[in-house]
């Protein structure tokens, strides 16, 4: 079992951090306006670095697709500040929404112009996400 405490909670995103594991589990939530989606990614990535960060739960089931201008901004800001993090995967949990899928893909493949130590992947359930997170 996975001791988690919070380090970020607000409306939209919770944040919880385990320093044994090196994860963060992040909990994205509903339409997140442009500047509170972008002040709450920096911070996940500051945390990230500042912790050493090695695996991601992303769960963006409740969360709503991302304007376009907002996915281009987290695809160039947060490879930019990742690239040189200490991450090994990233596990997303996706909600049954296709644009949010759609919107969440979009910004992995800008972000790819820019090489990031990690794997990414989707899941549907969180079991399969964190068997795959810590397997070897």
């Amino acid at each position: 079992m996975l001791e988690l405490k919070a380090v970020l909670d607000k409306d939209f995103v919770t944040i919880r951090y385990s320093a044994e594991q090196k994860l963060i589990r992040n909990e994205w939530r509903g339409v997140i306006p442009s500047v509170e989606l972008r002040a709450a990614m920096i911070y996940s990535c500051e945390f990230i670095l500042a912790n050493k960060v090695e695996l991601i739960l992303a769960d963006f089931t409740l969360m709503c697709a991302p304007t376009l201008e907002d996915q281009v901004w987290i695809a160039n800001h947060t490879a930019a500040l990742l690239q040189h993090s200490n991450l090994k995967r990233v596990a997303n949990l996706m909600a049954q929404d296709l644009f949010q899928q759609i919107a969440v893909q979009a910004i992995y493949d800008m972000a790819s112009e820019i090489p990031l130590p990690c794997e990414s992947r989707d899941f549907v359930t969180e079991e399969d996400a964190l068997e795959w997170l810590f397997s070897p």
